[in-house]
């Protein structure tokens, strides 16, 4: 193993601080990659958005989380290794820096400028990896091709075609089955926001970790004593989406900038590739700096400053009957807000309440899948025929259709308006509201 993958292992005498895993080794690539352009804007971009308004902690970066998804992937691939298992120093090199620049990509503020037009980040990833200083960082001090990093970098629909046995692992590790993204993203928003009720020991199930020849792939798998590890992965994720992520008080300053924003994109105030490229601070300087005296953009970004932000109106799942007919206002913003401005108009002219085109809001977060892709190794068989790879629902019992419910709670739409008054306005003339939704 050469002097470089060595020092990733632990071999490099330097280290920085992190506030969750300690001291972590840092050698002079990693460092270079750390300089560049593409990891100094990561610092500029808050891990959970306008978490800070509400947990006053909660001010870590994508940076941050970028040193823990690459010291994660550091004792999976050492884990790996020390099995017995064969990976090639170039493939380890790879991981390592896919995991630095993971979310190059991202957009400022998390979600909140989620369908507003922007550059995809796919293209983002692109520029950063391929077209920037960390792109000659790559290639002269890790002995990397850029495009073979992004490869691993894309995920979900922006998968690469014709990926190796060996690529298929590390993407893995990096955001699939085992998911070092998610691992480092529950413990540090944890720790930020103090949660007193996480149960994830991500240490312990890396350490009952395994690698598994399953059908001409290596499937990543965990042990018997991985089972407690394993199950407190899946139920911290919920608890963390159900009372930090999906907070009413972290998604009203979210839907405000997602309004201000989309109010100075489409009168042309600002160009998305510019405002995409940007970080948190950057990003929300540019768009109260552009917007005219009294429009969305210039009163709802000084309401941000303020800490002035909307009152939570109405909350429903799907369970509730008009739950379809918003839900479908998450995939064009123009259609969300032409039904906004309708319900305004309505409660006005009818006398039913005072509103303005920009002080009732609609949140409707991302559906994030809530699968788990390791895979269990048993002993001894619970059930007669039963294989000793198994699966999270024969682990736990739990149904697809099982999980799907669940998952009802964390996926709430939210309607915002600008004061309790309009806020109890629009609870007592909700169906009314729901109705002219329908007709928009």
């Amino acid at each position: 193993m050469s002097s470089t993958v060595g020092d990733f292992f632990g071999g490099s005498t330097r280290r920085v601080r992190d506030p969750v895993w300690g001291y972590i080794p840092v050698d002079r690539p990693m460092r270079a990659l750390m300089e560049s352009e593409a990891l100094e804007r990561m610092k500029g971009l808050h891990q959970l958005g306008f978490a800070h308004l509400v947990f006053g902690k909660a001010r870590h970066s994508r940076y941050d989380h970028a040193l823990g998804v690459c010291h994660l992937t550091r004792l999976t691939l050492q884990r790996i290794v020390d099995s017995g298992a064969y990976l090639e120093e170039r493939d380890i090199r790879c991981a390592l820096a896919a995991a630095l620049l993971l979310h190059a990509g991202s957009h400022p503020y998390a979600d909140a400028l989620e369908g507003l037009g922007l550059p995809p980040r796919r293209e983002l990833s692109r520029h950063w990896i391929e077209n920037s200083d960390a792109t000659r960082v790559l290639q002269k001090e890790w002995e990397l091709e850029p495009h073979n990093v992004l490869r691993l970098v894309l995920s979900g629909e922006q998968e690469p075609v014709a990926l190796t046995p060996t690529e298929h692992l590390l993407r893995d590790i990096l955001t699939g089955s085992l998911n070092v993204d998610l691992l480092d993203g529950l413990m540090r928003d944890a720790a930020a926001v103090e949660v007193p009720f996480l149960p994830l020991k991500a240490e312990v199930l890396l350490e009952n970790l395994r690698v598994v020849g399953h059908e001409n792939r290596a499937v990543l798998s965990v042990d018997e004593e991985g089972a407690g590890p394993l199950q407190a992965l899946v139920f911290s994720r919920y608890l963390m989406e159900y009372n930090v992520y999906g907070h009413h008080a972290l998604r009203a300053p979210t839907v405000m900038f997602r309004r201000a924003a989309q109010d100075a994109l489409q009168k042309g105030a600002i160009p998305p590739e510019k405002l995409a490229g940007l970080d948190d601070a950057r990003a929300f300087a540019l768009i109260r700096e552009s917007a005219k005296e009294g429009s969305p953009a210039g009163a709802l970004t000084r309401l941000i400053s303020e800490r002035r932000l909307y009152r939570r109106a109405i909350e429903l799942d799907e369970r509730h009957p008009s739950y379809g007919s918003l839900l479908r206002l998450r995939e064009d913003a123009n259609w969300r807000r032409r039904v906004e401005e309708a319900w305004a108009r309505y409660l006005t002219r009818y006398r039913k309440g005072e509103a303005g085109p920009f002080d009732i809001l609609v949140d409707i977060p991302p559906q994030n899948e809530f699968s788990v892709g390791l895979r269990f190794i048993r002993r001894l068989p619970v059930v007669p025929g039963e294989r000793s790879l198994t699966t999270w629902q024969s682990l736990s019992g739990l149904s697809e259709e099982d999980m799907r419910r669940c998952r009802i709670p964390l996926h709430r739409i939210r309607i915002f308006t600008s004061t309790e008054e309009l806020a109890r306005s629009v609870r007592r003339h909700a169906e009314e509201l729901f109705t002219i939704a329908e007709e928009v």
